[in-house]
């Protein structure tokens, strides 16, 4: 009786401390469990781990060890329970699978625990298994494989090193199911990290972009921007939130269709050059391109435009044509001038002869004076494209440029008055001299002015105004003139012709005002700009360059 109630306490004291310990392991994974929960950071989970092996399974020493994305290497990411030296070793040693032959190969190929009670006496040991416990001061070891659907993708490392207590059969078990439960927090670790990192990527990728990033819904209605497009359109993120594309761009009725057109058609886009006003009154050429956003199925959620500002590049581009198109008037008008003058002056003589020979026919005296009068159009036509063609020298002295503009303005008030027109002055500096030749100035700025009387169909207005500016591009100061109207306007479709020889908007004229204008600026080393918007005005930008004495006089 003695002796059956001394096995039944045995075994009662054995399934009571195998209650206990899978009651501990239980509280283990759970407590592991709860992670899952939230998104934390894979360090974080494998220190949780770490420590729920060792206090819970009673290791003294523990390691978890990850294959990498490329899965040739394995390494350690979280230890403890060992040497500063121990640790050191195994986080700058990495395990390559094609180069080391060990244990942990041997774990990660079989996909199953591994014990080794005595490694020294192992005779499946290698030469780096032999230096690994060496180093480590290990003389039994257990790896359980971390595995997620049968594919291994690391292990946890344990032993007794301390109290040298053996690791039983449950002890295995006991950690390949705490393990088990760990595979799938770690996986969920890694799985969050990475998104975080290509969230984080994708972010540091829109923010450093040349190009402005637009994200909208599939309406239109701006959800977010990056720094570059509040840099491009002068605005930030909160004026432009649940602000349209449609709205901040001028856009026509079949630019505003295409965009709604996207999410019907899943069509994007391309190169669309438009104008836009910012509220410094700036105004740029930006290129767009508006591409459809597809969500996991393959569904719209929105849409993606980027911006370039390309005001510079179109300043540039039309800048070379312009100057390519002076170069081709000028190899032509060379060899045809002298064709044009020479029966000119036949003409003209004999016109003086019939003049003498009807003196005193007072209707042939009248059509011998019209004709003398349109031979003097075309010699100062020819005289225009000459100019055009080669450097007329300057005769540069300093001028003061509100001077200038005033006796320009005396001279056209009156024709302007006529019409109901204003002609108002604002200037930054009355005593601004400039190295210009004054007559070629003037005849540049009566040309705008009087363009500028022309453009308006009754009453309005035209300000002329003078200030220090300097360039984006450029160092140097340089005085900004401004002409600006606010007349009918110039088409968006011919705006891009104005310069060029010959092209007029006006019933009389010769096409050539805007074009001598434009090369005399360039003789200076200026420049000239002009923005129009239909039925609201245009304005003329004449830059010109200073001298540092110059801009220093004004400051």
């Amino acid at each position: 009786m003695n002796k059956e109630q001394k096995i039944t306490r045995s075994q009662y004291e054995y399934i009571s401390n195998k209650l206990e310990t899978k009651n501990i392991l239980l509280k283990h994974i759970f407590d592991i469990s709860c992670l899952l929960v939230g998104s934390p950071d894979l360090d974080e989970v494998l220190e949780h781990i770490v420590d729920g092996v060792m206090t819970g399974q009673k290791f003294d020493r523990a390691a978890i060890l990850l294959l990498d994305d490329s899965e040739t290497r394995l390494d350690c990411l979280c230890i403890k329970g060992f040497s500063e030296d121990g640790k050191k070793r195994a986080q700058e040693k990495p395990i390559v699978i094609s180069k080391h032959d060990c244990y942990e190969k041997k774990v990660i190929n079989s996909g199953e625990s591994l014990f080794i009670k005595d490694i020294r006496n192992d005779p499946s040991a290698t030469k780096i298994d032999k230096i690994i416990a060496k180093y480590q001061e290990r003389s039994s070891v257990l790896y359980v494989p971390l595995k997620l659907k049968n594919r291994v993708f690391g292990m946890i490392g344990v032993d007794r090193y301390r109290t040298h207590m053996d690791i039983t059969q449950d002890d295995v078990e006991s950690l390949s199911i705490f393990a088990n439960q760990a595979s799938i927090l770690i996986e969920n670790a890694r799985f969050y990290k990475a998104l975080y990192e290509e969230k984080i990527l994708s972010e540091n990728i829109i923010k450093s972009s040349f190009n402005g990033i637009i994200v909208s819904d599939i309406t239109g209605n701006i959800k977010r921007l990056n720094a570059r497009a509040e840099e491009i359109l002068g605005l930030n993120n909160e004026d432009l939130m649940h602000t349209s594309l449609r709205d901040i761009f001028d856009l026509n009725e079949d630019q505003k269709k295409g965009i709604v057109g996207i999410w019907k058609k899943r069509e994007a886009i391309r190169n669309l050059e438009l104008y836009y006003n910012r509220k410094d009154e700036k105004r740029l050429i930006i290129d767009v391109n508006v591409v459809p956003l597809l969500g996991i199925n393959n569904n719209i959620q929105g849409l993606v435009t980027v911006i370039s500002d390309i005001t510079e590049k179109k300043k540039m581009d039309d800048h070379m044509v312009r100057l390519d198109k002076l170069a081709a008037l000028g190899r032509i008008a060379s060899s045809i001038a002298h064709e044009i003058r020479n029966p000119l002056a036949s003409i003209y003589a004999l016109i003086q002869y019939l003049e003498a020979e009807f003196h005193g026919n007072i209707y042939h005296k009248s059509c011998f004076h019209n004709i003398r009068n349109e031979i003097d159009r075309i010699e100062k036509l020819i005289r225009h494209v000459l100019d055009l063609s080669r450097s007329v020298p300057l005769e540069v002295r300093e001028t003061n440029i509100q001077d200038l503009l005033l006796s320009i303005v005396a001279l056209v008030t009156q024709r302007a008055s006529q019409k109901g027109i204003a002609i108002k002055t604002e200037f930054e500096s009355c005593d601004v001299v400039l190295n210009i030749d004054p007559d070629r100035m003037k005849q540049v700025f009566l040309n705008l002015i009087i363009n500028a009387i022309d453009s308006i169909k009754g009453r309005g207005e035209i300000l002329i105004s003078t200030k220090l500016a300097s360039d984006e591009n450029r160092l140097e100061k340089r005085m900004l003139i401004e002409v600006r109207d606010n007349g009918i306007g110039i088409p968006r479709s011919v705006i891009g012709n104005i310069f060029d020889p010959f092209f007029t908007t006006k019933n009389m004229g010769t096409g050539l005002g805007l074009t001598v204008s434009h090369k005399i600026i360039l003789d200076h080393g200026g420049s000239v700009e002009v923005m129009s918007i239909e039925n609201e005005g245009t304005t003329f930008y004449v830059w010109l360059p200073m001298t540092d004495e110059e801009s220093l006089d004004i400051l």
